[in-house]
């Protein structure tokens, strides 16, 4: 049996579903793929050993994706709130600009571990800009942006 079948073998058998499959590799590559056809022959034999092996691998990965996208989530919050976007106390106007002006259009606890990385290069190029042109900042921030 090829490596890479064995792989999707043990993970079927775990229950891993495409989406989270997709998560543990972006995680596992540390963000150079998510798909387990750009997997390295080194990295499908440890994955392979870690589900063989560990009596408890798929509540460990999952473990392991979920403190990704809690570390992620809060690049993305230390970003909004120093650009303004997020008071520390409060929520709404975070809300109404995720809603509105990210990437994905879609609230932070929707966003995929892969999803996050483009969303933190977003709040990175915002940051930029305000940086680069601070007379500019209040436009570039609330632009589009409705609050009711």
């Amino acid at each position: 049996m090829s490596s890479h079948k064995k792989l999707m073998t043990l993970l079927g058998k775990a229950g891993i579903d495409d989406n989270q499959r997709h998560d543990l590799v972006y995680v596992w590559t540390q963000g150079r793929t998510s798909s387990t056809r750009d997997l390295t022959e080194d990295e499908i034999r440890d994955i392979c050993w870690k589900f063989e092996n560990q009596f408890n691998a798929p509540v460990m990965v999952q473990g392991a994706v979920d403190n990704e996208i809690r570390r992620k989530r809060s690049i993305v919050l230390k970003l909004a709130t120093e650009q303004g976007l997020k008071e520390i106390t409060g929520w709404e106007r975070f809300n109404a600009f995720m809603a509105v002006r990210s990437v994905h259009k879609k609230a932070l606890n929707e966003y995929t571990v892969r999803e996050l990385d483009e969303l933190i290069r977003q709040f990175r190029g915002i940051a930029e800009n305000n940086k680069r042109y601070p007379s500019k900042k209040n436009f570039t921030l609330l632009s589009g942006l409705i609050l009711n």
